[in-house]
């Protein structure tokens, strides 16, 4: 029916593998071109393996019940590469796939439009070498949530070579943290010779106070919610439920040091478990919209 995980799936497949043919004939633009239409088919057919609903526009009742496989039919609508990926990010809160990730595939995605719907040739002059590291990590966090290997996607020696051009940036990239993190113990240390300052940090629900990785302060680290967990009802409250919610870290600012980390993949190269949990308690919301007026 063209909304089964299997359906997206392989069709995100054959769209990467015709931008890789694109890619050896030294057709960059169209390389990209594919590359973009086929991460967005990934991201559906994520969406897919936990229920083809989660693909289907919200508007459009007749192709909710295709997707819960009540009608048999192809007139349906999708919903729009932005709802795609932040449906990857934020109710899917997959491992990894942060703001910045769904920001890239964004970017991606606008570069895409441009190009099939304007005069702009917006992939023209694009630079692989800082595309290709991005796309191939989103596409092996995404591949992993399904349960796939890179390789089943794009075969063994694009698989090897797509994890080379992950590696190589990823070494690039620990050392250029490591490096900010060395120069903020360094810059603390001589600021604060002789007398520390008490810092007042304005905290919101989705941060918490940890450890400086660079001055062993208290620093604010920025969590995007990964789960929700009921723990029961209130001990002090019978109508209330207790929950632990718990955020993945990725951003952390220090204003002693002023050490900044930015994205989850930064924060896991400083710290071995980037995650922190607030017990939470709630009262339920009995006043309901029926939507009867």
């Amino acid at each position: 029916m063209g909304l089964k995980y299997s359906d997206l799936y392989n069709k995100s497949k054959l769209f990467i593998n015709k931008g890789i043919s694109k890619r050896n004939e030294l057709d960059i633009s169209e390389f990209l071109l594919w590359a973009s239409l086929s991460l967005e088919l990934l991201g559906k057919a994520t969406l897919a393996f936990v229920h083809p609903s989660l693909v289907v526009d919200p508007n459009d009742p007749k192709g909710l019940l295709i997707a819960c496989g009540y009608k048999n039919d192809d007139d349906f609508k999708t919903i729009q590469a932005k709802t795609v990926f932040e449906r990857l990010q934020v109710n899917l809160s997959i491992p990894k796939f942060d703001q910045k990730k769904k920001e890239f595939c964004m970017s991606l995605a606008n570069k895409r439009n441009a190009e099939l719907h304007s005069g702009l040739l917006p992939f023209d002059g694009l630079k692989l070498d800082l595309i290709l590291p991005h796309f191939w990590d989103i596409c092996l966090i995404l591949l992993d949530f399904q349960g796939k290997k890179l390789e089943e996607w794009i075969g063994n020696d694009e698989a090897a070579r797509a994890m080379q051009i992950i590696g190589d940036r990823s070494a690039i990239l620990k050392t250029v943290v490591e490096s900010r993190v060395e120069a903020c113990r360094k810059k603390y240390h001589d600021k604060y010779k002789f007398d520390r300052p008490t810092i007042i940090y304005d905290l919101d629900e989705d941060e918490e106070l940890i450890s400086c990785p660079a001055c062993n302060n208290a620093a604010a680290a920025y969590g995007e919610l990964n789960d929700k967990v009921y723990e029961g009802e209130s001990a002090d409250n019978p109508w209330h439920s207790v929950y632990t919610y718990l955020y993945d870290i990725t951003e952390i600012h220090c204003k002693y040091c002023d050490l900044k980390l930015n994205g989850y993949e930064e924060v896991e190269i400083i710290i071995d478990d980037p995650v922190f949990s607030k017990n939470v308690e709630e009262e339920p919301d009995y006043d309901y919209d029926y939507g009867n007026d």
